[in-house]
């Protein structure tokens, strides 16, 4: 499934009836599998390397009773022979023959303790602080660090947005980000890291009169959660905690 498609070409593939088919397109979409644009839907790159696995799986289960017949031998060279003498899928062939290493079971042994490191390693709450002018950030992560939290600070908006990529998990619990920085300013950021996930919160720096025109350019934007340079320390740590304690993400 390479191609976009429309919604009423996929209701008609699917046979379902449109509550069904609503609500399961809104569920892998949530899932980061899909997104619509220009009343299309297209795959995800997600959503690609699942629809993969998912072509492989059915492969296999289509050869259920054949890969079962190779698990009743026990003779290495036997099975390899008998493996390209049944199976003629060339992705099956290549999954049954390849060698795994010892650490695939490792990652499976030490999985409780990779748990209980993160877990350790959250015990407070992760910013990601992002502002162009190193006497800024660092008056800031001064502040907030003192207050607790743990501060990834990043003078350039691309670095900032990278990091956040390569984490590929929600690991921050709030950004903030000043609004005015050059190549990709605080706005952008935000719409690029709201595409990855969803749930993220941010604040807004600025030393500009800019809240009114913020609220009305993003969604569910409050006057609360922009921040007009300067600011007191205690003013802006009331920010930050009205913010996280926010249901609704910003």
């Amino acid at each position: 499934m390479s191609e976009s498609l429309e919604s009423d070409v996929l209701l008609k593939k699917t046979n379902l009836t449109p509550k069904q088919f609503y609500s399961r397109i809104s569920e892998i979409t949530n899932a980061g599998l899909i997104y619509r644009k220009n009343k299309k839907y297209y795959l995800t790159s997600l959503g690609k390397v699942v629809y993969g696995i998912q072509i492989k799986a059915q492969k296999a289960i289509d050869n259920y009773w054949k890969l079962k017949a190779i698990d009743s031998l026990e003779d290495v060279s036997e099975k390899e022979q008998i493996t390209k003498h049944l199976i003629d899928d060339r992705d099956v062939t290549e999954l049954l023959t390849k060698e795994y290493s010892v650490s695939t079971s490792d990652r499976l042994v030490n999985a409780p303790e990779i748990v209980d490191r993160e877990l350790k390693h959250r015990k407070s709450l992760n910013l990601m602080l992002v502002d162009d002018d190193p006497d800024t950030a660092l008056a800031f992560e001064t502040i907030l660090t003192s207050h607790g939290y743990n501060v990834e600070t990043f003078t350039d908006s691309f670095k900032a947005l990278k990091h956040f990529i390569e984490l590929n998990r929600p690991y921050y619990d709030l950004v903030l980000s000043d609004i005015r920085m050059p190549g990709m300013n605080g706005v952008q950021l935000y719409q690029k890291l709201k595409f990855v996930d969803q749930n993220v919160r941010i604040i807004f720096l600025t030393a500009l009169d800019a809240a009114n025109e913020l609220v009305s350019i993003i969604p569910d934007m409050k006057k609360s959660h922009i921040i007009r340079k300067p600011i007191s320390s205690e003013n802006l740590i009331g920010v930050i905690e009205r913010a996280l304690n926010t249901v609704t993400p910003v």
